[in-house]
């Protein structure tokens, strides 16, 4: 569903600036003690005085976090535990493969890093899980929500384009594809929404918060403000 908020006076000249909040957490981790403990890292970050805010494209950056118990750790803390970890294998492993291991866990944490932080890409090179952005006349964005409808949780919504002949997505009724908010000169919008994965291991759970702002000029506080819209798909994890 989405809901208009409050209304932001339009400027000159137009980016679009993205915030990502990911929360992951485990079966044994729904409690009400754990559900307060993770909402307590869902809201909108200041951006690091470091950052330079002076690029071209989309600026981006994540935020990852992992609940384990009354522990909620960053994604620096998951990788250098990892780290560790690899350090004690390393004994057992010939030289050359010590070395290429290394290589690419130092890319790894490169990029992961430069995301944490914030840098700036094209549209085609940010992939948020369940959505689509493109960029609309009059320094405008579309920001789109897409599920295939295949397994569980099942979604409320529809298909936007079914019966626009020539569509992509035309005549598929089982499937919710609609826009979540068109972001105009000026505007904010989140959306929030989550998910239930399962495997051979057991089963884990994620929360996305995704701040979007269509700014005049990116400030290092620029996500700290109110926002228009809300998109919610905040769907019961059983």
């Amino acid at each position: 569903m989405v809901k208009k908020v409050i209304a932001v006076v339009g400027k000159e000249v137009y980016m679009l600036a993205i915030l990502l909040v990911e929360m992951m957490w485990y079966k044994e981790d729904r409690t009400p003690d754990g559900a307060v403990l993770r909402r307590s890292y869902y809201h909108p970050v200041k951006i690091e005085e470091e950052v330079d805010l002076s690029g071209k494209g989309v600026f981006y950056k994540q935020c990852y976090y992992q609940q384990q118990g009354t522990t909620v750790f960053s994604n620096g803390d998951i990788f250098e535990k990892k780290s560790i970890e690899q350090k004690k294998k390393k004994c057992q492993t010939p030289f050359m493969q010590k070395h290429e291991r290394e290589e690419r866990s130092a890319a790894r944490w490169s990029r992961k890093v430069q995301k944490e932080r914030g840098s700036f890409y094209s549209i085609e090179e940010i992939k948020i899980p369940y959505l689509t952005i493109s960029e609309e006349e009059n320094e405008s964005y579309r920001i789109k929500w897409y599920d295939n409808g295949i397994g569980m949780p099942r979604r409320r919504g529809g298909n936007e384009d079914l019966y626009i002949k020539g569509a992509k997505l035309a005549g598929q009724a089982n499937i919710l594809n609609e826009t979540a908010f068109l972001l105009a000169e000026g505007e904010a919008g989140v959306l929030k929404y989550n998910c239930r994965c399962t495997s051979f291991e057991g089963q884990w759970y994620r929360c996305y918060y995704v701040y979007m702002v269509n700014e005049k000029q990116l400030t290092h506080d620029i996500f700290l403000r109110d926002y228009d819209y809300e998109y919610s798909q905040l769907a019961d994890l059983f």
